[in-house]
């Protein structure tokens, strides 16, 4: 992946999680009667912003050749050996890239728990990756 798409995505994966933030703090919206319309945006935006991650992730695996990922959670356990991502964050990408599949099949409360904890990892391994294509435009 290049920097000029990287920091395109960048900005619209930022959206994204700037939107979810702004969601969760607003407890009456989610139970409000329009409730549906607002998980199913927020759903879609998670589901978004986590597939993204793991694409990304995914291509710096490739480009730098490492470690073969036994998984799409694993891409973040991998990047994480690396020093690519902070370790700290990997149990809470990890929870949603396992969280994908079954989207759909979780309840209302575990949709919110799901994504209230796993948001504040998504956005700390964006800007990991921020770092690291800035240091590889710059080739440091």
């Amino acid at each position: 992946m290049d920097y000029d798409k990287f920091k395109s995505m960048y900005k619209d994966l930022k959206k994204n999680i700037d939107e979810i933030k702004s969601t969760m703090k607003k407890a009456d919206l989610l139970k409000s009667p329009d409730c549906t319309k607002v998980l199913d945006r927020m759903k879609y935006l998670f589901y978004s912003l986590t597939k993204s991650l793991v694409d990304i992730g995914h291509s710096i695996i490739l480009e730098n050749d490492l470690r073969d990922p036994l998984n799409r959670a694993d891409i973040f356990i991998s990047l994480a050996e690396q020093k690519i991502v902070e370790s700290s964050i990997v149990p809470g990408v990890k929870k949603a890239v396992l969280a994908l599949s079954k989207i759909d099949n979780y309840k209302h409360s575990e949709i919110l728990e799901i994504i209230s904890g796993s948001i504040a990892g998504l956005n700390k391994c964006l800007d990991a990756f921020v770092v690291y294509f800035d240091l590889r435009d710059k080739n440091i």
